[in-house]
């Protein structure tokens, strides 16, 4: 370039750097305050952010204190399982056990008599004379009654069968109450879960929301980070959520309790205290291994489903000796008296009617009950082996669940507690991040909630091994009116 040219250049340049450094500072007088606006929002929390933070805070507060001080109703588990023998499913099953008493005074019982009446010899040629139709008139008249003579102990057949399947009836009465008993016991648990979960929750709640509140007094002193303030919040909100959604929990645990049983209040004010009596074995006692497979053997011939069953099957085999009995022919005998004007005033008729067995002999009956018989045998096999294994499978459950809160009551929650008291203790002091201490109480509240997880099994385990092993005085149960 020549010395001409750059000149022109260095007059160029003199004359627009003016102009371009204005534009640059007006620009930036623009958009710096809206750059750092945007930069403080992203690190640290907004004023509004803090507000709505203070008053949830008040909100969570007042919650808290509405669970501790709204009026509860207390129920028992004695109480629980008193109402579940006398729910829907159990009058439904009681009216079945009347619907077999029924049958029972239909079978025990014999044929009715017959009346009849005839007349007959009505002459239309010549007339029927005169006088009266009683006592003149040329006319027939009879009275007669006719009675079946039921042979081979037909009507004590049908009666005993109609005894054993009233007896199965009652059985089965006894197996539902004690199913609504089991139903009833778990539901009874799983609110008391939830309530355990429920209460853990607000009281974690609680402390997140003292943490957020000294965590905004220091940020407003310049003692924390925006960015930890901030995700302080946002535990904090969590933790909010998850105490609602244990409260929810509880709720629906309590729903689904009163679907079993019915008491005067509403289930929304069900609590249970937590000094309650648990329901475990006295007799079988399931820890002793030996024990308990013995019992196992004894238990399935004392439960009440099986009884119902063996109580079918004697029933099926006793119809199969009424199928039988209906080879001897039953005789119909019966008698009249006649009154013919002109005749005699004073006739006596007998008779015998018996049905005539050419080419059948009753085999469709008795093979139908030869049938019945053998899948009643069957049917009460397959509940044997059926009752076996869910006694196994108990006895299992309440070991395995046993195990299961023995190390989380002993080993894995004194762990984790011991875990978060240290890290809020270092956190404290300034030796550790607040990543840490938030893996430590999340780590705790899993650990919690599998605590109360298993804590539940093992008491349902423990409640179904007592009322399907112990001697619960089946026949009084199997009685119930």
């Amino acid at each position: 370039m020549d010395k001409q040219g750059m000149q022109h250049k260095r007059r160029f340049l003199t004359f627009k750097s003016p102009s371009i450094l204005g534009l640059t500072l007006g620009l930036g007088a623009v958009f710096l305050p809206s750059s750092c606006a945007i930069a403080q929002q992203m690190v640290s929390p907004s004023s509004k952010t803090v507000g709505e933070i203070q008053t949830s805070a008040v909100r969570n507060i007042d919650l808290n204190k509405s669970v501790a001080l709204e009026d509860w109703n207390y129920i028992q588990l004695s109480e629980v399982l008193s109402a579940a023998k006398v729910n829907f499913e159990v009058r439904i099953a009681r009216a079945a056990s009347q619907t077999a008493q029924g049958d029972l005074l239909a079978a025990d019982r014999a044929p009715l008599p017959t009346l009849s009446t005839r007349a007959s010899q009505l002459d239309l040629q010549n007339g029927l004379g005169a006088g009266s139709i009683l006592n003149d008139k040329r006319i027939d008249k009879s009275v007669g009654i006719d009675w079946t003579w039921e042979r081979g102990e037909k009507r004590n057949l049908r009666a005993q069968t109609a005894k054993t399947l009233l007896s199965a009836s009652k059985f089965d009465l006894s197996d539902t109450l004690i199913g609504q008993q089991i139903l009833a016991h778990r539901a009874f648990i799983d609110l008391y879960a939830a309530q355990m979960k429920e209460e853990d929750f607000f009281a974690i709640a609680e402390s997140y929301q003292k943490t957020n509140d000294t965590a905004s007094i220091r940020l407003k002193n310049g003692d924390l980070s925006a960015q930890e303030a901030f995700r302080i919040s946002i535990e904090n909100q969590r933790a909010q959520a998850d105490a609602q959604a244990a409260k929810l929990e509880r709720q629906m645990a309590a729903l689904s309790l009163s679907q079993i049983i019915k008491f005067k209040t509403s289930p929304l004010t069900w609590r249970i205290k937590s000094d309650f009596k648990s329901l475990t074995a006295s007799k079988n006692n399931p820890f002793n291994l030996q024990d308990s497979l013995a019992q196992i053997e004894k238990a399935v011939l004392l439960r009440p489903d099986v009884i119902a069953a063996l109580e079918r099957e004697k029933a099926a085999n006793t119809a199969l000796d009424l199928a039988l009995s209906l080879k001897k022919t039953d005789l119909t005998w019966g008698a009249s008296i006649d009154h013919y004007p002109g005749t005699s005033n004073r006739l006596v008729e007998l008779r015998l009617q018996l049905p005539l067995q050419f080419n059948y002999s009753y085999e469709g009956e008795i093979k139908r009950a030869q049938e019945q018989l053998t899948q009643a045998q069957l049917v009460a096999e397959k509940i044997k082996l059926l009752a076996l294994t869910d006694l196994q499978t108990l006895l299992q459950n309440v070991l395995t669940s046993d195990d299961r809160h023995q190390r989380y009551d002993k080993i894995i929650l004194p762990q984790a507690k011991k875990v978060l008291d240290q890290a809020e203790f270092a956190y404290h002091k300034g030796a550790l991040t607040l990543t840490d201490l938030l893996d430590a109480r999340r780590t705790y509240r899993t650990t919690r909630i599998e605590a109360i997880a298993a804590q539940a099994d093992l008491s349902k385990s423990q409640g179904t091994w007592f009322l399907r092993t112990e001697p619960y005085q089946i026949e009084q149960n199997a009685n119930l009116n």
